[in-house]
């Protein structure tokens, strides 16, 4: 079980770009994010866990939660490499 609880870092800003999200801290550097990553970002409220998170996301797309964990902690672990998130 994963208690963790994702946070996405205040600072960070998710512009939207003719369709393509990006996100950047100041402006001078951005990434690419797809809409999954943006809908996981979305939910690192610093409230849910990473298990409850999965389960969220296995109940919207009909998923079991043991398909949607290795790839939910795969898209958290690169958000915090880039410091889009800490774990509160």
């Amino acid at each position: 079980m994963n208690q963790n609880r994702p946070l996405k870092v205040k600072n960070l800003k998710i512009i939207d770009h003719l369709g393509t999200l990006y996100a950047t801290f100041d402006g001078s550097a951005m990434w690419e994010v797809d809409k999954v990553a943006y809908a996981v970002m979305k939910m690192c409220d610093g409230n849910k866990t990473v298990d409850q998170i999965a389960g969220e996301i296995a109940k919207k797309t009909n998923l079991d939660v043991n398909d949607v964990i290795g790839t939910l902690n795969e898209i958290l672990k690169e958000m915090e490499k880039l410091k889009f998130i800490v774990y509160v």
